[in-house]
């Protein structure tokens, strides 16, 4: 899935969205606005106001000081070792010149210092045109090492300096060089508010700070922006862009930026706008994330980010030698904890999509031979927790409904689509994807492979629970348990289960718990259910109960099929075939009609049946139309006179077009006290609407016929049974009767009856009647 897009791979490795944004948007900001801007560690307290102010300004050859005040508070005093020249119009020229500004509230002491200058002691104004030096928060004394109230100060060099005390703001534009603390950089001209104590640098600022620590943390930091504007009134920085922060291969880009202080000059909100954009590379991995927006919260007293939060337009992405991932959503917050921030939990929100694919080689074809499956998840929101040192993501899960998208990589096998109402998500230590669980209502589709027959449709299941895991070494689907009112389609199949079992290396699906399977001509329940997903078939194993509609007969096509009823240990069905494949103790009956075998096959499309090893059948016949001479027939509508026959073979093949049955091998038909054996015979049966109320009508018997009754049996090559008059016919051999009693008899044709001892012998001109007699001693 896209976990690699917000996790680690190894543990040794930060977080990329903390290298990303953190690292170098964060700690950038707090670059920025340490010392001067951000750097007061407690709220500053007022000068002592001087209770006498000179009215007029005292000057000399030798030196040249003035003071101006407003409200009797000093504002700034300008200090001269001595004064060259008074030019034309007031204008004095000083050296070796010393500004020290206390601010409107007299609170700061910030000190200019430039070799030479020209003063205007009516306006105020000052003007250098060479090298300026310009201390923020400067020492009180001339000992650099006795900061004022605990501010870093900030060092500013620059030309062209022009103070303006209409105003109260120093500027120029010429290059300048400034350092605060660790940091130092560079800008074009600036604009220094002495009496409100803002500061604007106007253009092409670069800001590098060097951090403490060790490894890539310990890199430098660069920003870039287009200017930089200090605002102590609105407690605020404002970088004007194209902004740009940089840390060794991270990088951070955006339009503007917005710093936020709090009364004490620290930090406690920060602010990216226009198109902002992340990235890093290391150790052959690239990451990135872009959003319209990016904001994040600091803990004023520790200066960490404890909330990130980016709206709008989100995306990012990491790549490494094998996988590509990507996410897409409207918003991303992170929640950090720790000394030093580390993700504690987070949420996607709007539209969120998560994906994970295995990189394309360099013809452009995916490394399928990695075993790496294409994942896609999406939900409306998805809220995530880091492991306790924010180094991996522990859980997952989505807010509502989420579906996941597993394409694997073994293109004879299609898409798996999960949906649910909430799928919750765990990881191993390196943010691979471990566990998936799915709540009610859960469904699976199985799309057909890309290269499917025209007209494959998908199969498809559902249930109140799903459970899947996944191989964290191949991030590739194992398997999926589905529990609860579980239910499958497959085209017109359907099939219904307490539990089910998807195990993805065999593309199989286990049903187990009271299983059900049926279309919309068979019915089938036993104990267990395995349903191979790519060759549309399915076997049943124990206690099979099966119930199969023959296709009706073209002449007949509105009459109900009558249904076969099978029991069995076994069962397998391919859907494409029709054909149903029943084992073990097989017991199958229509209406009165009976068939067990320890294998029986159903061909639907056919309207066959076939069986064997050995076969036993039971069918019923019409009552007798005689009983002998001068003996009423039976009511054929009594259900006392029909008489049942069972017969055994090796094999048998049923049709039920033509109403025939053919029996081969060892064939014995059994009928009252009268037994027909044949190598093989044909069974017909009565035609009528339904198998039901079919009858046999006649059997015709090839093959060492042999007609056994009590005390008499007959033989020959060709024999058929007429059930209604009970009467058999054999002929070839020639046929031959043998009588316990009456002795034997022989002729082209015997016909001789089954309820009775009646015999019609037929001969011919080369085979005459023989009747051969036993006479008493």
């Amino acid at each position: 899935m896209a976990t690699a897009a917000f996790g680690q791979k190894e543990a040794r490795r930060k977080k990329w969205i903390t290298g990303v944004v953190i690292g170098a948007l964060a700690v950038t900001i707090v670059a920025v606005g340490v010392a001067y801007w951000v750097g007061v560690a407690q709220k500053e307290k007022p000068l002592p106001v001087s209770t006498s102010v000179p009215a007029n300004v005292h000057q000399q050859l030798s030196g040249y000081t003035v003071t101006r005040s407003d409200g009797g508070r000093q504002i700034f005093t300008v200090h001269a070792a001595r004064t060259v020249a008074f030019k034309e119009g007031g204008t004095t020229v000083l050296e070796d010149v010393m500004v020290e500004v206390f601010g409107k509230a007299g609170n700061r002491h910030d000190v200019l210092r430039t070799q030479r200058c020209d003063y205007n002691p009516g306006s105020g104004d000052l003007f250098s045109s060479g090298r300026v030096e310009i201390e923020l928060n400067a020492a009180r004394d001339t000992s650099p090492s006795k900061p004022f109230r605990g501010r870093k100060t900030v060092h500013l060099e620059t030309s062209k300096v022009a103070f303006r005390n209409a105003g109260s703001t120093v500027v120029s534009d010429a290059p300048l060089r400034f350092t605060i603390g660790p940091a130092s950089g560079t800008a074009r001209g600036m604009t220094y508010g002495t009496r409100e104590g803002w500061l604007q640098l106007e253009s092409d600022v670069v800001l590098e700070l060097q951090p403490q620590g060790a490894g890539r943390s310990s890199l430098p930091i660069r920003l870039r922006a287009q200017r930089l504007r200090y605002d102590k009134s609105a407690a605020q920085i404002a970088l004007g862009g194209p902004l740009e922060i940089a840390q060794g291969a991270r990088r951070v880009l955006a339009e503007e930026g917005t710093v936020h202080l709090d009364s004490q000059n620290r930090i406690t909100h920060v602010d990216l706008t226009g198109g902002v954009k992340g990235s890093d590379l290391a150790d052959g991995r690239s990451v990135g994330i872009q959003a319209k927006s990016a904001e994040g919260d600091f803990d004023p007293a520790t200066r960490e980010l404890t909330h990130l939060l980016a709206r709008v337009g989100v995306e990012g992405f990491s790549k490494d030698k094998d996988r590509n991932a990507r996410f897409k959503a409207q918003q991303l917050e992170l929640d950090f904890t720790g000394e030093h921030p580390k993700p504690a939990r987070g949420v996607f929100s709007g539209n969120v999509e998560l994906t994970s694919e295995p990189v394309a080689s360099s013809a452009g074809v995916p490394r399928q031979s990695v075993g790496i499956e294409k994942k896609s998840l999406s939900a409306s929101a998805i809220e995530f927790s880091f492991r306790p040192q924010g180094l991996s993501v522990q859980e997952a899960h989505t807010v509502g409904p989420g579906k996941l998208v597993v394409v694997p990589p073994d293109p004879k096998v299609g898409a798996r689509v999960v949906t649910a109402g909430q799928l919750l998500m765990g990881f191993d230590a390196k943010s691979q994807l471990e566990s998936l669980r799915g709540l009610a209502p859960t469904r699976v589709i199985f799309e057909p492979p890309t290269d499917a027959a025209p007209g494959s449709v998908a199969q498809e299941s559902s249930a109140d629970r799903l459970d899947a895991a996944f191989d964290t070494a191949t991030q590739t689907l194992k398997d999926v348990r589905q529990s609860g009112n579980f239910e499958f389609q497959d085209g017109e199949r359907r099939a219904r289960s307490a539990e089910a079992h998807y195990t993805a290396s065999t593309d199989g699906l286990a049903l187990t718990g009271h299983p059900q399977v049926w279309d919309s001509r068979s019915r089938v329940k036993c104990e267990e259910v395995n349903i191979d997903l790519r060759a549309h078939s399915a076997e049943g194993h124990g206690g099979v109960q099966a119930t199969q509609l023959q296709a009706p007969s073209p002449a007949k096509a509105d009459a109900e099929a009558s249904p076969i009823h099978i029991l069995a240990d076994r069962m397998a069905a391919k859907q494409g075939s029709q054909t149903t494949h029943y084992e073990g103790h097989v017991r199958a009956w229509q209406g009165l009609n009976v068939v067990e075998a320890p294998a029986l096959d159903v061909y639907r499309a056919e309207r066959r049946v076939s069986g064997g090893s050995p076969v036993l059948t039971s069918h019923s016949q019409p009552a007798q139309l005689a009983l002998g001479p001068g003996t009423a027939p039976a009511s054929a509508a009594s259900p006392q006179s029909a008489r049942p026959v069972t017969v055994r073979a090796d094999r048998l093949a049923y049709l039920d077009e033509g109403r025939s049955a053919s029996y081969r091998g060892s064939v014995r038909l059994q009928t009252e006290s009268t037994t027909l054996e044949a190598d093989r015979m044909d069974v017909y049966f009565s035609s009528t609407e339904s198998a039901e109320s079919a009858e046999i009508e006649r059997a015709v018997a090839e093959g060492h016929v042999k007609v056994t009754q009590p005390g008499r049996h007959a033989t020959g090559e060709h024999g058929e049974y007429f059930a209604g008059p009970g009467e058999i016919v054999l002929t070839g051999g020639p046929p031959v009767l043998d009588d316990a009693e009456k002795g034997s008899t022989t002729g082209q044709r015997l016909t001789f009856f089954i309820h009775d001892d009646r015999l019609l012998v037929d001969g011919g001109k080369q085979l005459p009647a023989v009747s051969k007699h036993r006479v008493a001693p």
